[in-house]
């Protein structure tokens, strides 16, 4: 015999399962004591040490009624149950419940040779022995296998009530002189559950002992006299340990000489009660509370769960609030824009500067103010309109009666010039800083809206279900699964979320889902398993199972002679129920397009996984690329596919149209509008459709629909391809695509395509 683990609880589990069959060995119930045996095959079932529990049976029955009868009675069933034992635990494999049952019957034969002429006597004697041979697997199962005796299905805690009442019997009749060891044990049990707060568990666990009590000894005065004390320990509960001990006892002194008349046997009958009072007072309250946590008493917790729902509007109005700092920020930054000069001013401003700068040091100055000013001015305010709009002036643009009256016509050319393409590089500079403005205002202006979005998302409050958490507590530990917590709550979706804290090996159970599914009438998959600090425990999270997924293709290849292609694809999934599917065609091919076609794609991502609107992603991008003054644009297609509405969101910026098949019908998705990053701002193509299992979204770059010549070649095509296989329409576009160029790529070539389909159950 091996001893496994710590040696201690090994010794105290092995003493604790003595004690119990010497207790069973003396119950009986009109003679009757199945008891014992029935323990036997069920510790043997659930993995007990098979030969202490032999030696511990045997001693037990025998320290009771040594006789040749009874040895041998108990012999029979020790090794029928150890022959089965040996077999199973050769071949490797659990012995099956039902198997135990039969044992248990064949266990018998030599009580029933020795009893068969009491036919019905014996009749009892079975039934009752099969009863609690199923009542002390489940108990020995909870208590050793799943190690947590007090998270209970209905089914447990009725077998757990039947096996007290059975130690109860046992109990009943032990006595040390006078001192009964009952009364003492279950006056113990009573101060212990009192302390955990749980008036219900208190009391079915003492009606339970005294009600075996009363069978044993057919007498139910003990179990009037512990309903009584229960009630006052319940009405007198914590914080004062020495409050529900004081009246405990005193009430019994009341019960003992007012009702019962014992007041002879008053010492010894109160005893139990006063040791049983003084152990509980000694205990430390952290023990008592630890007792309190271990033995699972399931609360409302309506107060934490108040606590979210007001947290939640707190957090809705520090959102609220920000949002408004972001507003008004955006609007700082607007008010810094600097407004250009009008051709006016500007004009003006530069005749000015002329005047004050070239003619400032010359010897005819006052004559020509004085005389001439007037068509001086006008001749200047010629000259520079001249510059600004073509860039520079020569001798041919000066008017012929200031290059004769003036000595300084070169340097007044050459400052011109100067001057008007300083302020073309001024005007450049202060385009591009409005437009850093511009961009930083709408990006706070975005994310003020983003806020208050999400502050509306989180602003309802959040109902929970306590009704249906037990039940999935109880389900799930019926399958011996163990769940610490359950929480289950609705949003303003009304879609239902549940929160499951469960150790490490419980955490990829297939059975979860299954049991979720079962309670809540829906279909529920696992959304996230996270780590927690309290121990080796998981916060398994599970949400409705979405109706629909989506599968995609994609095919491509680069130009012919490149490395790199300048088309990048992206797929991502935006939420629990959103796609975003997206093609980007950078200016030209090979690396640069690459560079530009990503970073562009990159952006796009960035501002969807936030949740930013279609115009603001777009706008905010455009602008990005726009300052860079490369003049490296990019063709943009996206289509955002929701799962739950079966709808498709087509947003094209300068991209090629796309198509929708449906049951051999062509929609197409026309193109338009200016590549992102030409202009200042962007003015996308949108369409939004409607999407079944049976449609196929079909997305290309340029480098595909050139390559057919016209739209309705592509058409045609598409309309002859009987596959719904994704993957398989991609390969095929692109290869009749190539085919047609004689394998020849002349640009970059990217397919995409994508289907929705029905999710199995």
């Amino acid at each position: 015999m091996k001893i496994k683990g710590n040696s201690k609880k090994f010794v105290l589990k092995y003493l604790a399962i003595f004690f119990v069959c010497l207790v069973l060995s003396r119950a009986q119930i009109n003679d009757l004591s199945p008891f014992l045996l029935a323990f036997f095959f069920a510790g043997i079932y659930v993995g007990c040490e098979e030969k202490l529990l032999s030696i511990f049976t045997l001693c037990s029955a025998l320290a009771v009624d040594p006789s040749l009868d009874t040895l041998l009675i108990n012999v029979t069933a020790v090794a029928v149950g150890l022959v089965v034992f040996y077999i199973f635990k050769f071949i490797k494999r659990p012995i099956p419940l039902y198997l135990v049952f039969l044992s248990y019957l064949l266990g018998l034969a030599t009580y029933i040779y020795y009893h068969y002429s009491q036919f019905l006597s014996l009749l009892y004697y079975i039934a009752l022995g099969l009863i609690c041979l199923y009542v002390f697997i489940i108990v020995l199962h909870v208590l050793l296998l799943r190690k947590n005796c007090f998270k209970l299905t209905l089914n447990e805690s009725v077998c757990f009530l039947f096996a007290i009442a059975i130690l109860a019997i046992g109990l009943a009749p032990i006595y040390i002189y006078e001192f009964s060891i009952y009364r003492f044990v279950l006056i113990c049990v009573i101060f212990l559950f009192v302390s955990t707060g749980n008036a219900t568990m208190t009391f079915a666990i003492t009606l339970s002992f005294s009600l075996g009590v009363g069978l044993g000894s057919l007498n139910l005065l003990p179990l009037a006299e512990f309903a009584l004390l229960t009630l006052v320990a319940n009405l007198f509960s914590m914080p004062s340990k020495f409050k529900i001990v004081f009246v405990v006892v005193l009430s019994d002194v009341f019960l003992q000489l007012y009702f019962f008349n014992d007041g002879m046997n008053l010492f010894f009958n109160v005893l139990p009660i006063l040791l049983a009072g003084l152990i509980f007072l000694c205990i430390p309250n952290k023990i008592l509370n630890s007792f309190s946590d271990f033995v699972y008493v399931k609360k409302s917790e309506l107060s934490s769960r108040n606590l979210i729902n007001t947290t939640r509007k707190n957090i809705r109005k520090r959102m609220s609030e920000l949002s408004n700092v972001f507003l008004d920020m955006k609007q700082i930054h607007l008010n810094m824009v600097k407004k250009d000069l009008t051709k006016e001013e500007l004009i003006a401003m530069l005749t000015r500067e002329i005047m004050n700068t070239c003619c400032k040091d010359c010897l005819d100055k006052n004559r020509c103010t004085r005389s001439l000013g007037t068509d001086n001015k006008s001749s200047l305010e010629l000259l520079i309109e001249i510059a600004v709009t073509k860039g520079k002036v020569t001798l041919l643009d000066i008017p012929s009666g200031l290059s004769n009256r003036c000595g300084k016509i070169n340097n007044l050319i050459s400052l011109i010039n100067r001057l008007s393409s300083e302020y073309k590089q001024y005007k450049n500079m202060l385009a591009d800083v409005n437009n850093v403005k511009i961009l930083l205002a709408d990006q706070m202006g975005a994310v003020s809206r983003l806020l208050l979005d999400i502050g509306d998302e989180i602003d309802t409050n959040v109902s929970f279900d306590i009704a249906r958490e037990n039940k999935i507590i109880s389900r799930l530990l019926s399958l011996n699964i163990e769940c610490k917590e359950v929480l289950l709550y609705t949003e303003k979706d009304e879609n239902i979320s549940a929160v499951l804290i469960m150790k490490n090996q419980e955490i990829y159970n297939p059975l979860i889902e299954k049991v979720m599914t079962e309670v809540l009438k829906i279909q529920m998959e696992i959304t996230s398993i996270v780590p927690i600090e309290e121990g080796d425990f998981f916060s398994v999270t599970l949400r409705r199972k979405n109706k629909y997924d989506c599968v995609f293709g994609l095919a491509g290849c680069n130009k012919s002679g490149n490395l790199e292609s300048g088309d990048c694809h992206s797929i991502i999934r935006l939420g629990g129920d959103r796609f975003l599917l997206a093609l980007c065609d950078g200016m030209g091919s090979g690396k640069g397009a690459h560079k530009m076609s990503a970073t562009t794609l990159g952006l796009i991502e960035d501002f969807y996984k936030v949740g930013f609107e279609n115009d603001v992603v777009l706008e905010s991008v455009n602008k990005l690329l726009a300052i860079n003054n490369q003049e490296n644009y990019s063709t943009l297609d996206v289509c955002i596919i929701d799962l739950n509405n079966e709808i498709a969101d087509f947003i094209k910026v300068g991209s090629p149209f796309g198509l929708v098949k449906r049951d051999g019908n062509i929609e197409i998705i026309e193109g338009g509008a200016l590549p992102i990053g030409a202009l200042d701002s962007v003015s996308p193509a949108t369409k939004k459709t409607t999407i079944s299992t049976k449609d196929i979204v079909i997305m290309m770059t340029d480098g595909i629909t050139d390559a057919f010549s016209s739209q309705e070649n592509v058409i045609e095509y598409v309309s002859k391809l009987a596959s719904n296989n994704p993957q398989t329409l991609a390969e095929s576009i692109l290869n009749e695509a190539l085919r047609i160029s004689d394998n020849t790529a002349k640009d970059d070539m990217t397919v995409l395509v994508a289907r929705m389909y029905l999710k199995s159950n």
